[in-house]
Protein backbone atom coordinates (compact mmCIF):
# COMPACT_ATOMS: atom_id res chain seq x y z
CA UNK A 1 0.00 0.00 0.00
CA UNK A 2 2.43 2.66 -1.26
CA UNK A 3 -0.05 4.81 -3.21
CA UNK A 4 0.43 8.32 -1.82
CA UNK A 5 -3.29 9.00 -2.41
CA UNK A 6 -4.41 5.90 -0.51
CA UNK A 7 -6.74 6.46 2.42
CA UNK A 8 -6.12 4.82 5.81
CA UNK A 9 -7.78 4.82 9.20
CA UNK A 10 -6.27 6.64 12.17
CA UNK A 11 -7.34 5.99 15.78
CA UNK A 12 -6.55 8.60 18.43
CA UNK A 13 -5.82 7.34 21.97
CA UNK A 14 -5.64 10.34 24.30
CA UNK A 15 -5.34 10.78 28.05
CA UNK A 16 -2.73 11.32 30.78
CA UNK A 17 0.07 8.84 31.60
CA UNK A 18 -0.74 5.63 33.41
CA UNK A 19 -4.21 5.03 31.98
CA UNK A 20 -3.31 2.19 29.60
CA UNK A 21 -2.92 3.86 26.18
CA UNK A 22 0.13 1.77 25.24
CA UNK A 23 -1.64 -1.41 26.34
CA UNK A 24 -4.61 -0.53 24.15
CA UNK A 25 -2.35 0.34 21.21
CA UNK A 26 -0.62 -3.04 21.44
CA UNK A 27 -3.94 -4.87 21.74
CA UNK A 28 -5.39 -2.96 18.77
CA UNK A 29 -2.25 -3.69 16.77
CA UNK A 30 -2.75 -7.40 17.41
CA UNK A 31 -6.46 -7.17 16.55
CA UNK A 32 -5.84 -5.49 13.19
CA UNK A 33 -2.85 -7.65 12.26
CA UNK A 34 -4.97 -10.75 12.80
CA UNK A 35 -7.18 -9.28 10.08
CA UNK A 36 -4.20 -8.93 7.73
CA UNK A 37 -3.96 -5.16 8.08
CA UNK A 38 -0.62 -3.38 8.30
CA UNK A 39 -0.45 -1.23 11.45
CA UNK A 40 1.80 1.65 12.54
CA UNK A 41 1.97 2.99 16.10
CA UNK A 42 2.47 6.75 16.40
CA UNK A 43 3.35 8.98 19.35
CA UNK A 44 4.09 12.61 20.06
CA UNK A 45 7.71 13.20 21.09
CA UNK A 46 7.06 11.62 24.46
CA UNK A 47 7.76 8.46 22.44
CA UNK A 48 11.32 8.46 23.73
CA UNK A 49 10.03 6.86 26.94
CA UNK A 50 7.93 4.18 25.26
CA UNK A 51 9.63 3.26 21.99
CA UNK A 52 11.34 0.19 23.46
CA UNK A 53 7.94 -1.27 24.42
CA UNK A 54 6.88 -1.09 20.79
CA UNK A 55 10.18 -2.37 19.40
CA UNK A 56 10.10 -5.35 21.75
CA UNK A 57 6.56 -6.13 20.55
CA UNK A 58 7.52 -6.07 16.86
CA UNK A 59 5.67 -2.83 16.10
CA UNK A 60 6.28 -0.19 13.51
CA UNK A 61 6.79 2.93 15.63
CA UNK A 62 7.03 6.57 14.57
CA UNK A 63 7.35 9.81 16.51
CA UNK A 64 5.22 12.62 15.08
CA UNK A 65 6.92 15.95 15.87
CA UNK A 66 5.13 18.93 17.31
CA UNK A 67 5.31 20.92 14.08
CA UNK A 68 3.06 18.28 12.47
CA UNK A 69 0.28 19.34 14.86
CA UNK A 70 -0.01 22.81 13.29
CA UNK A 71 -2.38 21.90 10.44
CA UNK A 72 -3.96 18.81 8.89
CA UNK A 73 -1.71 19.25 5.84
CA UNK A 74 1.40 19.34 8.05
CA UNK A 75 0.19 16.24 9.86
CA UNK A 76 -0.36 14.21 6.68
CA UNK A 77 3.07 15.22 5.38
CA UNK A 78 4.69 13.64 8.46
CA UNK A 79 2.73 10.36 8.44
CA UNK A 80 4.68 7.56 6.69
CA UNK A 81 2.91 5.83 3.81
CA UNK A 82 2.35 2.10 3.56
CA UNK A 83 -0.07 1.26 6.39
CA UNK A 84 -3.76 0.45 6.59
CA UNK A 85 -4.22 1.56 10.20
CA UNK A 86 -2.46 4.15 12.38
CA UNK A 87 -2.72 4.28 16.17
CA UNK A 88 -1.74 7.67 17.65
CA UNK A 89 -1.05 7.97 21.38
CA UNK A 90 -1.38 11.48 22.79
CA UNK A 91 0.08 11.90 26.26
CA UNK A 92 -1.10 14.79 28.46
CA UNK A 93 -3.89 15.37 25.98
CA UNK A 94 -5.26 18.36 27.95
CA UNK A 95 -1.93 20.21 27.98
CA UNK A 96 -0.91 22.77 25.30
CA UNK A 97 1.25 20.32 23.36
CA UNK A 98 -1.18 17.43 23.62
CA UNK A 99 -4.15 19.58 22.67
CA UNK A 100 -2.30 20.81 19.58
CA UNK A 101 -2.50 17.25 18.22
CA UNK A 102 -6.03 16.56 19.45
CA UNK A 103 -7.26 19.74 17.80
CA UNK A 104 -6.73 18.15 14.38
CA UNK A 105 -9.39 15.51 14.96
CA UNK A 106 -13.14 15.33 15.40
CA UNK A 107 -13.19 11.79 16.80
CA UNK A 108 -11.04 10.86 19.79
CA UNK A 109 -10.84 7.84 22.09
CA UNK A 110 -10.29 8.99 25.69
CA UNK A 111 -8.55 6.30 27.76
CA UNK A 112 -9.48 6.16 31.46
CA UNK A 113 -8.49 3.66 34.10
CA UNK A 114 -11.66 2.16 35.59
CA UNK A 115 -10.68 3.04 39.15
CA UNK A 116 -10.64 6.77 38.25
CA UNK A 117 -13.90 6.94 36.33
CA UNK A 118 -15.87 8.59 39.15
CA UNK A 119 -13.37 11.40 39.67
CA UNK A 120 -11.81 11.59 36.23
CA UNK A 121 -11.87 15.35 35.68
CA UNK A 122 -10.20 16.09 39.02
CA UNK A 123 -7.59 13.34 38.59
CA UNK A 124 -6.70 14.35 35.05
CA UNK A 125 -6.50 18.04 35.92
CA UNK A 126 -4.23 17.42 38.91
CA UNK A 127 -1.98 15.07 36.95
CA UNK A 128 -1.46 17.57 34.15
CA UNK A 129 -0.83 20.47 36.53
CA UNK A 130 1.58 18.39 38.59
CA UNK A 131 3.63 17.52 35.52
CA UNK A 132 3.42 20.81 33.66
CA UNK A 133 4.33 22.81 36.74
CA UNK A 134 7.40 20.60 37.28
CA UNK A 135 6.39 19.55 40.80
CA UNK A 136 7.83 22.63 42.51
CA UNK A 137 5.85 25.56 41.13
CA UNK A 138 2.78 26.80 42.96
CA UNK A 139 -0.51 25.86 41.30
CA UNK A 140 -2.47 29.07 40.98
CA UNK A 141 -5.97 29.82 39.79
CA UNK A 142 -4.76 31.33 36.53
CA UNK A 143 -2.99 28.10 35.55
CA UNK A 144 -6.05 26.05 36.46
CA UNK A 145 -8.36 28.30 34.44
CA UNK A 146 -6.06 28.02 31.44
CA UNK A 147 -5.93 24.24 31.78
CA UNK A 148 -9.71 23.96 32.05
CA UNK A 149 -10.06 25.95 28.82
CA UNK A 150 -8.02 23.22 27.12
CA UNK A 151 -10.08 20.54 28.89
CA UNK A 152 -13.27 22.08 27.51
CA UNK A 153 -11.76 22.35 24.02
CA UNK A 154 -10.86 18.64 24.14
CA UNK A 155 -14.40 17.61 25.05
CA UNK A 156 -16.08 19.69 22.34
CA UNK A 157 -15.38 16.89 19.86
CA UNK A 158 -16.84 13.39 19.61
CA UNK A 159 -15.13 11.60 22.52
CA UNK A 160 -15.46 7.85 23.01
CA UNK A 161 -14.50 6.81 26.54
CA UNK A 162 -12.41 3.62 26.75
CA UNK A 163 -12.04 2.14 30.24
CA UNK A 164 -9.05 -0.03 31.10
CA UNK A 165 -8.60 -2.64 33.82
CA UNK A 166 -12.35 -2.95 34.20
CA UNK A 167 -13.49 -5.58 36.76
CA UNK A 168 -16.98 -5.66 35.23
CA UNK A 169 -18.56 -6.06 31.82
CA UNK A 170 -19.27 -2.71 30.15
CA UNK A 171 -21.03 -1.46 27.07
CA UNK A 172 -18.76 -0.21 24.31
CA UNK A 173 -15.01 -0.83 23.98
CA UNK A 174 -12.94 -1.52 27.09
CA UNK A 175 -10.06 -3.59 28.45
CA UNK A 176 -10.98 -6.09 31.14
CA UNK A 177 -8.96 -7.20 34.15
CA UNK A 178 -7.41 -9.99 32.06
CA UNK A 179 -6.03 -7.40 29.61
CA UNK A 180 -8.44 -8.51 26.90
CA UNK A 181 -9.73 -5.93 24.44
CA UNK A 182 -13.51 -6.00 24.23
CA UNK A 183 -15.69 -4.56 21.43
CA UNK A 184 -12.76 -3.04 19.48
CA UNK A 185 -15.00 -2.39 16.47
CA UNK A 186 -16.61 0.45 18.44
CA UNK A 187 -13.49 2.63 18.68
CA UNK A 188 -13.94 5.90 16.79
CA UNK A 189 -11.54 6.81 14.00
CA UNK A 190 -10.91 9.15 11.09
CA UNK A 191 -9.49 8.79 7.61
CA UNK A 192 -6.12 10.10 6.52
CA UNK A 193 -3.93 10.24 3.42
CA UNK A 194 -0.32 9.74 4.59
CA UNK A 195 2.32 11.58 2.54
CA UNK A 196 5.78 10.82 3.94
CA UNK A 197 8.09 8.33 2.23
CA UNK A 198 11.42 7.45 3.83
CA UNK A 199 14.67 7.54 1.89
CA UNK A 200 16.43 4.17 1.85
CA UNK A 201 20.11 3.83 2.71
CA UNK A 202 22.57 0.96 2.60
CA UNK A 203 24.79 1.88 5.55
CA UNK A 204 25.55 -0.91 8.00
CA UNK A 205 23.98 0.44 11.20
CA UNK A 206 23.85 -0.71 14.82
CA UNK A 207 21.88 0.69 17.76
CA UNK A 208 21.38 0.25 21.49
CA UNK A 209 18.87 1.60 24.01
CA UNK A 210 15.78 3.66 23.13
CA UNK A 211 16.26 5.41 19.80
CA UNK A 212 13.91 6.84 17.15
CA UNK A 213 12.69 3.74 15.32
CA UNK A 214 12.65 5.70 12.05
CA UNK A 215 16.29 4.70 11.63
CA UNK A 216 15.01 1.20 10.86
CA UNK A 217 13.05 2.50 7.87
CA UNK A 218 16.06 4.39 6.58
CA UNK A 219 18.53 1.54 7.21
CA UNK A 220 16.52 -1.71 6.94
CA UNK A 221 19.46 -3.92 7.99
CA UNK A 222 20.00 -2.05 11.26
CA UNK A 223 20.97 -4.32 14.16
CA UNK A 224 19.35 -3.35 17.49
CA UNK A 225 21.00 -4.70 20.62
CA UNK A 226 18.06 -3.81 22.83
CA UNK A 227 19.54 -2.86 26.22
CA UNK A 228 22.43 -5.31 25.97
CA UNK A 229 25.16 -2.71 26.34
CA UNK A 230 27.88 -5.32 26.79
CA UNK A 231 27.03 -6.93 23.46
CA UNK A 232 26.74 -3.56 21.79
CA UNK A 233 30.10 -2.36 23.12
CA UNK A 234 31.83 -5.48 21.83
CA UNK A 235 30.56 -4.66 18.34
CA UNK A 236 31.08 -0.92 18.88
CA UNK A 237 34.82 -1.43 19.40
CA UNK A 238 35.22 -3.53 16.25
CA UNK A 239 34.16 -0.64 13.99
CA UNK A 240 32.78 -3.08 11.41
CA UNK A 241 29.77 -0.84 10.73
CA UNK A 242 29.11 2.58 9.19
CA UNK A 243 26.76 4.12 11.75
CA UNK A 244 26.20 3.54 15.47
CA UNK A 245 23.18 4.99 17.29
CA UNK A 246 23.54 5.28 21.06
CA UNK A 247 20.02 5.49 22.41
CA UNK A 248 18.64 6.62 25.74
CA UNK A 249 18.40 4.56 28.90
CA UNK A 250 17.41 5.21 32.50
CA UNK A 251 20.95 4.76 33.83
CA UNK A 252 22.26 8.32 34.09
CA UNK A 253 25.63 7.04 35.39
CA UNK A 254 26.38 4.97 32.28
CA UNK A 255 29.71 5.96 30.71
CA UNK A 256 31.43 5.01 27.45
CA UNK A 257 35.22 5.08 27.30
CA UNK A 258 35.58 4.02 23.67
CA UNK A 259 35.22 6.39 20.74
CA UNK A 260 35.28 4.93 17.23
CA UNK A 261 37.78 6.58 14.92
CA UNK A 262 36.38 5.67 11.54
CA UNK A 263 32.61 5.29 12.02
CA UNK A 264 29.75 7.75 12.39
CA UNK A 265 28.06 7.95 15.81
CA UNK A 266 24.76 9.59 16.76
CA UNK A 267 24.34 9.82 20.52
CA UNK A 268 20.95 10.44 22.18
CA UNK A 269 22.38 10.14 25.69
CA UNK A 270 25.19 12.73 25.77
CA UNK A 271 25.91 11.90 29.41
CA UNK A 272 27.72 8.71 28.34
CA UNK A 273 30.55 10.99 27.19
CA UNK A 274 29.83 14.39 28.78
CA UNK A 275 29.61 15.20 32.49
CA UNK A 276 26.66 17.34 33.53
CA UNK A 277 25.75 19.11 36.72
CA UNK A 278 23.07 17.41 38.79
CA UNK A 279 21.49 20.78 39.58
CA UNK A 280 18.24 21.62 37.79
CA UNK A 281 17.41 25.19 36.94
CA UNK A 282 14.29 26.58 38.60
CA UNK A 283 11.63 27.78 36.18
CA UNK A 284 10.82 31.28 37.38
CA UNK A 285 8.13 32.23 34.88
CA UNK A 286 4.76 30.75 34.10
CA UNK A 287 3.24 30.38 30.67
CA UNK A 288 -0.46 30.61 29.97
CA UNK A 289 -1.38 27.17 28.66
CA UNK A 290 -3.89 28.46 26.11
CA UNK A 291 -1.40 30.98 24.74
CA UNK A 292 1.22 28.25 24.29
CA UNK A 293 -1.36 26.16 22.45
CA UNK A 294 -2.18 29.07 20.14
CA UNK A 295 1.50 29.71 19.40
CA UNK A 296 2.05 26.08 18.40
CA UNK A 297 -0.88 26.28 16.01
CA UNK A 298 0.08 29.62 14.46
CA UNK A 299 3.86 30.12 14.64
CA UNK A 300 6.56 28.78 12.32
CA UNK A 301 8.49 25.76 13.65
CA UNK A 302 11.47 26.99 15.64
CA UNK A 303 9.68 30.10 16.93
CA UNK A 304 9.48 30.38 20.74
CA UNK A 305 6.37 28.71 22.09
CA UNK A 306 6.91 29.85 25.70
CA UNK A 307 9.10 32.10 27.81
CA UNK A 308 12.73 31.01 28.07
CA UNK A 309 12.47 30.77 31.85
CA UNK A 310 9.08 29.10 31.79
CA UNK A 311 8.07 25.46 31.71
CA UNK A 312 8.02 25.38 27.89
CA UNK A 313 11.35 27.15 27.41
CA UNK A 314 13.19 23.85 26.95
CA UNK A 315 11.27 23.38 23.67
CA UNK A 316 12.32 26.73 22.23
CA UNK A 317 14.58 25.26 19.56
CA UNK A 318 14.50 24.45 15.84
CA UNK A 319 12.85 21.09 16.51
CA UNK A 320 10.30 22.07 19.15
CA UNK A 321 11.48 19.13 21.23
CA UNK A 322 12.42 18.93 24.90
CA UNK A 323 16.09 19.79 25.44
CA UNK A 324 17.34 17.30 28.00
CA UNK A 325 20.37 19.19 29.32
CA UNK A 326 19.89 22.97 29.66
CA UNK A 327 23.64 23.67 29.44
CA UNK A 328 24.18 21.84 26.12
CA UNK A 329 23.18 22.91 22.62
CA UNK A 330 20.30 20.97 21.08
CA UNK A 331 22.85 19.54 18.61
CA UNK A 332 26.60 19.38 19.18
CA UNK A 333 29.21 17.82 16.89
CA UNK A 334 32.51 16.54 18.28
CA UNK A 335 34.58 14.88 15.61
CA UNK A 336 32.60 11.93 14.28
CA UNK A 337 30.11 11.97 17.18
CA UNK A 338 26.86 13.92 16.87
CA UNK A 339 25.21 14.61 20.23
CA UNK A 340 21.42 14.97 20.11
CA UNK A 341 20.28 16.77 23.25
CA UNK A 342 16.68 15.74 22.72
CA UNK A 343 14.55 13.33 20.71
CA UNK A 344 15.65 14.66 17.32
CA UNK A 345 14.32 12.57 14.47
CA UNK A 346 16.61 11.36 11.68
CA UNK A 347 14.38 13.18 9.19
CA UNK A 348 15.57 16.44 10.77
CA UNK A 349 19.20 15.31 10.78
CA UNK A 350 18.94 14.49 7.08
CA UNK A 351 17.26 17.80 6.31
CA UNK A 352 19.90 19.81 8.18
CA UNK A 353 22.88 17.98 6.71
CA UNK A 354 23.96 16.03 9.79
CA UNK A 355 23.09 12.60 8.37
CA UNK A 356 23.64 11.35 4.85
CA UNK A 357 21.59 8.51 3.44
CA UNK A 358 23.75 6.24 1.29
Amino acid sequence: MNNIDATSRIYILASIPGQGKTTIALLLKKYFRERNLKVACLQMDKGQFDVNSYLENDCYHYTIPLEAARTWEDFERWIPTGFDVYLLEITFAYSPKGMAYVDLFNNVNEVISYDLKDEWQKSAKNAVLDCMLNHYMITDGESEDSLMALWDLFHKRNVKVIYTKSPAELEGPYVNAKFELMNPEEFVYEEIKPRYQFPSGTKKAIAVGAFPAEYWDIYPDLKWYGFDYAGFMERFRKEDYDLAVIGKCMNKNLKFYDRPKNCEVICYQPSVYINFSADSKLKTQKDDFMEVFKRIKSKKPGSPIGSDEGMFGSSNNNYWTYRTHPDLDIIKKEGNILFCNGWILPQYLIRDGYLEVE
